[in-house]
């Protein structure tokens, strides 16, 4: 047999009798090249050597498999390049979990893992396609591959099932429609305008869009529902509303948010109050609250019901620009009770700039609506006082969001 096979065995078998420190030491002189490569031929051919004298061509196979380079240590960042490559090809991991999310995957598969081939066959898709959607997805922790051709569910899959509690699902499907795709391909315009060309490119203003495409629209009502699902429980815990008598959610869209406050408050009642196209097709409230929740069609520029001791606003004041929010803001002063409070429930930005998803969630404010914008304390507080209110505290949740509580002047 040649010597360069014996070698890495025999140097296998002295390594095993000499102390830890002396590797190390001998490590520590040569460059740091040589000892990975003799790693790597110790890791490919000592057992491989094994496998042809009767192990098989099976364990000749994974004998090779831990030749691989290894994975990144936990925290590890990779290089500039490799960072921005993965942030500039963000968009197409968004459009397969979109894809994924609206073609039902996760829900084919919450019976346990399926072969690819399987899942082709019950999603309706091409085999090799999808085989290939599934890698990337696995591949960033998407799905997971339990065995080869083989995907299940991962934590973060779970949340795109339909129908389970803290589903993201329609959040998924939403962010890459028409509606919100289409504007920001068009970024650039909008920051040469200083304003959304989302109207422009869509044809109408965005609610007229989502009115005049049902399918759209829904897959929007369906992710305002995803999002009340993340920060419902989180206000609940930062915010007490157990003396509360009648709390109206503004622009409540599908009633989430409000059947949960409820839920926490069982001597109050409530109003949803939206758009009739909204409030007119919202599914039936849970049956635990549904004798203490009315739905209202109305447009909240116009009129804001009255009674309310509570008024909630969850991500409602940052689409409008200053001057519409102050309308908002003083029908509401004008219909509540002399003791009541609004509740704004929106992102707080930092005075400094840092990794708060507050700053994102800005831009797409900036590319999706006429105006609309995430606020610092600061400016909110500008525009509170300007509207005949004034904010009484700012409490932080345990979610994006935080409550801003406000009173009559």
């Amino acid at each position: 047999m040649p010597k360069k096979t014996k070698r890495p065995a025999k140097a296998a078998k002295n390594s095993a009798k000499k102390p830890a420190k002396k590797p190390a030491k001998k490590a520590a002189k040569k460059p740091a090249s040589k000892p990975a490569k003799k790693a790597v031929k110790k890791a490919v051919k000592k057992p491989a050597k094994k496998a042809r004298k009767g192990a098989g061509k099976k364990a000749a196979t994974k004998a090779v498999k831990p030749a691989r380079a290894a994975a990144p240590a936990h925290g590890h960042q990779p290089p500039p390049p490799m960072q921005l490559m993965q942030m500039v090809m963000g968009f197409m991991v968004s459009k397969s979990i979109s894809a994924a999310a609206k073609l039902g995957l996760a829900d084919h598969l919450a019976g346990g893992p399926l072969y690819y081939t399987d899942l082709a066959a019950v999603a309706g898709l091409d085999q090799k396609a999808l085989h290939r959607l599934m890698r990337a997805l696995a591949s960033v922790g998407v799905f997971k591959e339990t065995a080869p051709g083989t995907y299940g569910l991962t934590p973060l899959s779970e949340l795109l099932r339909s129908g389970v509690r803290g589903s993201l699902r329609d959040m998924a499907v939403m962010v890459t429609t028409p509606s919100h795709w289409l504007p920001w391909g068009k970024l650039e315009d909008t920051l040469r305008a200083g304003i959304s060309v989302a109207d422009s490119v869509l044809g109408t203003d965005l609610w007229a869009y989502y009115r005049e495409n049902a399918e759209e629209g829904a897959w929007f009502n369906g992710a305002m529902t995803s999002f009340s699902g993340m920060t419902a429980g989180a206000v609940l815990e930062a915010y007490d509303f157990s003396k509360a008598r009648r709390i109206i959610d503004v622009g409540g869209g599908h009633g989430f948010l409000l059947s949960t406050l409820l839920a926490a408050a069982p001597q109050a009642t409530g109003a949803v109050y939206d758009l009739p196209q909204v409030t007119q097709t919202a599914p039936a409230p849970d049956p635990a609250v549904a004798e203490r929740i009315e739905f209202i069609g109305g447009d909240f520029f116009q009129f804001v019901p009255i009674g309310g001791d509570i008024y909630t606003l969850k991500h409602i004041i940052h689409d409008w620009p200053d001057d519409q929010c102050r309308t908002i803001l003083q029908n509401i002063a004008n219909s509540m009770n002399s003791d009541g409070k609004v509740l704004i429930l929106d992102a707080v930005l930092p005075d400094e700039c840092n990794a708060d998803p507050g700053f994102v969630m800005d831009l797409n404010m900036l590319a999706m609506t006429p105006g609309g914008c995430e606020r610092t304390a600061h400016q909110f507080n500008e525009l509170v006082q300007s509207s005949g209110l004034r904010i009484s505290r700012i409490i932080q949740t345990p979610s994006p969001v935080c409550v801003i509580e406000c009173v009559k002047a």
